[in-house]
């Protein structure tokens, strides 16, 4: 062949490349459509590294990819799939868990996935917790789908899988070749809950924002309330009828809300020396604080803050979650400002339930991913995360998969249905600032240090040569860590960056800094912080 004809051939070649390409682009583009994925973060303004690059784990060399993206498995189907126990790992749905398979067991199950017929290229991927020298394996998995595989000369197996539906587990054994493997029952989704359209008309016939057979809402606070601080449920509309005329002119901007909660609290004060004594909630902020303007966007008492009953997360419904006012309201501006602009909307309709307005939204998925979105976004910017909000789900299981947050959180938030999921997320996220070592509580960062230097977001699975994995929290900046060791490009997860460990000052391995090996890299450096080394967030940590 001459070498004009060898030049033609490779035109041709790389033509049709392109056009291989640009299909398989399609239907990637047409499989996020139809399936919903979660969204990837766009590359920050700035920013010369490919972040695509850490999330397709180039680090791992040339892996071939399956070809094998199945349909989703039969919700309530007991399927019989090959299980593997990982410790310190909760894998959500859409998550990607990069592993290289180095025992012999583990390589048996990939093996088995590999080979079987109803259910190809698919693990069973369970939590396991170690407390007292002794191994717990959770009850609720995820179903792992192998979408990268290679076999190395050493033995191992290098598999980038992703995360798919969740199970129960109903049986486990070890087959005649010492294959893990069991029998689990897919979890059905529920659907989620949205206020009913009937439940409100567009526009309210009466000045009354309140049913009367349910607590009264102008009284709420974020704090519990005594029991003889609210109305009874079988009340009538009489036993409170002062204080609705009241509302009703202070709606209509004929009064403030300082004057109106003054009155309202009348029959509360000391007799004897004369003071008064405040609300609780009104207590704790000064009232020359307040906007006494007759805004009912900013100046109507938190409605949204109603006690109801525990929820199956566990927490009570005058968390955070639910109140328009907080301490934290300086820190969650944006996320505070929008929820409490939804809330005057509701406000201006009419009723027509028997429950007003904030117990839906208590309970409302999508009013919930909006503000978990609003909340997320406002620590890490990913506007690509508006898609999400739209799909509950998906959403909740994305932010769960990228907060730092310990494995029996992480399992709890796996194993709960998505309303409950999303209210305990925005409980998490409200309370989550500091990010502290796990062995001696010092602070190393803020919620607000933290860096995209993935696709996929913050925080990313990422998988060492000796086959540990580690879910690691990418911050622009740290303290207190202590760097050993010379910088190392090899098997860097950030290619063009050196890894130097880093350790607390406690001596405990918190992660690592990462710096740029080359010239006119962007940025220069950062910090990569192992999540099983976080202290948890939260009153009760």
């Amino acid at each position: 062949m001459t070498d004009n004809e060898r030049h033609q051939v490779e035109q041709i070649e790389a033509l049709e490349m392109e056009e291989l390409e640009e299909e398989e682009e399609e239907e990637d583009n047409e499989s996020h459509i139809r399936h919903g994925r979660i969204a990837r973060a766009p590359p920050q303004p700035g920013f010369t590294f490919d972040t695509s690059l850490a999330s397709r784990h180039v680090y791992l060399g040339d892996v071939d990819d399956t070809g094998h993206i199945r349909a989703f498995l039969e919700e309530g189907s007991v399927v019989r799939l090959p299980i593997l126990y990982l410790e310190g790992i909760v894998l959500f749905p859409e998550a990607t868990l990069p592993l290289k398979v180095v025992r012999r067991r583990c390589k048996a199950a990939v093996v088995t996935a590999i080979s079987q017929d109803h259910a190809p290229y698919t693990l069973a991927v369970l939590h396991v917790g170690r407390k007292d020298n002794a191994v717990y394996p959770a009850l609720v998995g995820t179903t792992a789908e192998i979408r990268q595989l290679r076999h190395s000369l050493d033995g191992s197996i290098t598999v980038v899988a992703r995360g798919r539906q969740r199970f129960r587990v109903q049986d486990a054994w070890s087959d005649d070749n010492d294959t893990p493997c069991c029998l689990v029952k897919i979890l059905e989704e529920t659907r989620p809950l949205q206020v009913p359209r009937d439940a409100f008309s567009a526009k309210a016939a009466v000045p009354s924002r309140e049913s009367g057979k349910v607590p009264r809402a102008i009284h709420e606070s974020p704090d519990p309330v005594e029991d003889d601080d609210e109305v009874p449920l079988d009340a009538g509309p009489e036993a409170s009828g002062d204080i609705r005329s009241q509302v009703t002119r202070f709606l209509n901007g004929q009064g403030t809300l300082t004057h109106l909660l003054l009155q309202f609290h009348h029959d509360d004060s000391d007799e004897e020396d004369g003071s008064m004594v405040l609300p609780r909630w009104l207590r704790r902020r000064n009232v020359e604080d307040l906007d006494t303007s007759p805004s009912v966007e900013r100046n109507l008492p938190a409605t949204s803050s109603q006690p109801v009953n525990q929820n199956q997360a566990g927490e009570s419904s005058e968390n955070a979650m639910t109140r328009k006012w907080s301490r934290s309201d300086g820190e969650w501006g944006g996320a505070s400002k929008a929820w409490a602009r939804d809330e005057a909307k509701w406000i201006s309709r009419g009723q027509r339930a028997a429950w007003p307005h904030w117990v839906y939204r208590m309970y409302d998925a999508y009013d919930l991913s909006r503000r978990a979105a609003d909340m997320w976004r406002q620590m890490v910017e990913l506007p690509s995360m508006d898609e999400l909000v739209g799909n509950p789900g998906l959403l909740s299981f994305f932010i769960a998969s990228k907060m730092p947050l310990p494995d029996e959180t992480r399992q709890e938030l796996l194993e709960l249905d998505v309303v409950y999921r999303l209210r305990r997320e925005v409980q998490l996220l409200e309370s989550m600032d500091l990010i502290r070592c796990k062995s001696c509580k010092a602070t190393i960062a803020r919620r607000s240090d933290m860096l995209v230097m993935s696709a996929d977001g913050p925080m990313n699975a990422f998988v060492n040569e000796h086959g540990y994995v580690h879910e690691t929290l990418t911050l622009r900046k740290a303290q207190g860590l202590n760097l050993r060791g010379r910088p190392e490009t090899q098997h860097s997860w950030f290619p063009g960056y050196a890894w130097t460990i880093a350790n607390c000052v406690c001596d405990a391995h918190m992660g690592w800094r990462f710096t740029a090996a080359k010239s006119g890299m962007n940025p220069k450096g950062f910090w990569g912080i192992r999540r099983s080394q976080i202290a948890g967030t939260g009153p009760e940590q």
